[in-house]
């Protein structure tokens, strides 16, 4: 497969061959859709909490005899029938976080970049190093490569660099990724995807075949 490589203003240099190992691989939305399900289930908080009878404060008078006053006989004023008493099966706070195998992972993260591929909308640029920091330099050379006004783009670079970061935040439609630290949701919802040379390496060290 083929993608167009381009310079650090954005100007078509040549048209390159994407790495096999990367490339070629079989498509699988099982995998992507188990590695999508895990990331999403990692950013729920589950911090939603009620309190049982045993966590309501006050209470801990009987609020009246046992016998003798015509009422029904009550234990506690936190009962969970009282109002402002304990919660019976209420939410409480969990860890809804769990992992897939390397394995899918790399499978989801393969299938991504093939389909991509495939629909052409993957573009290579030469290493970006800022020394400043600049949103108007990357909103050129965005515009540059053609990709004004085309809906979300996923900016896949490698390492982390601060200039480059807080560069590119400032555009409400790029989502600026780490290949150290690639997400699948990240990649696979946006209309383009951006990778630099440091980058394709990186992910071709980390998820290449016979990995």
């Amino acid at each position: 497969m083929k993608a167009q490589k381009y310079s650090k203003e954005g100007k078509l240099l040549s048209e390159i061959e994407l790495p096999a190992a990367l490339f070629e691989s079989k498509y699988s939305s099982g995998a992507i859709y188990d590695a999508i399900k895990a990331e999403n289930a990692n950013l729920r908080s589950g911090n939603h909490h009620t309190k049982t009878r045993s966590e309501v404060s006050g209470g801990g008078k009987k609020p009246w005899s046992q016998k003798g006053t015509g009422r029904a006989r009550q234990g506690s004023i936190r009962a969970p029938h009282w109002v402002g008493g304990g919660t019976v099966h209420g939410p409480r706070k969990r860890d809804y976080s769990y992992n897939v195998s390397p394995k899918v992972k790399r499978r989801a993260v393969l299938s991504v970049l093939n389909k991509k591929a495939q629909d052409a909308v993957i573009k290579v640029v030469e290493d970006l190093d800022p020394k400043e920091f600049s949103t108007k330099a990357f909103a050129a050379l965005f515009s540059n490569i053609g990709l004004k006004n085309t809906g979300v783009i996923g900016f896949l670079v490698g390492g982390e660099n601060d200039f480059l970061k807080k560069s590119v935040r400032n555009i409400p439609t790029v989502k600026y990724i780490n290949s150290k630290r690639i997400a699948v949701r990240d990649i696979l919802y946006n209309r383009n995807l951006v990778i630099t040379e440091a980058a394709l390496g990186e992910i071709l060290k980390h998820y290449g075949e016979g990995k």
